[in-house]
């Protein structure tokens, strides 16, 4: 699965969940506040992606089921 970690006012986010729902890839939607706490595994992955891209969003993390 997909994730993508987004927040309010970031053009580059909408750029890329438009890119994803035009090329039909499913994806979760996460706020990217949760990067500064996380909660799960997911989140942690996210804020190791984050500090790879200089904490700039959007920030993707794809996740095995």
């Amino acid at each position: 699965m997909k994730y993508i970690y987004t927040a309010e006012n970031c053009p580059k986010c909408e750029i890329l969940k438009k890119k994803y729902k035009g090329e039909g890839v499913r994806f979760v939607e996460r706020n990217a506040d949760r990067i500064k706490q996380p909660e799960d595994e997911i989140d942690r992955e996210a804020l190791v992606q984050a500090s790879m891209q200089n904490m700039e969003l959007p920030v993707e993390v794809d996740m095995e089921c």
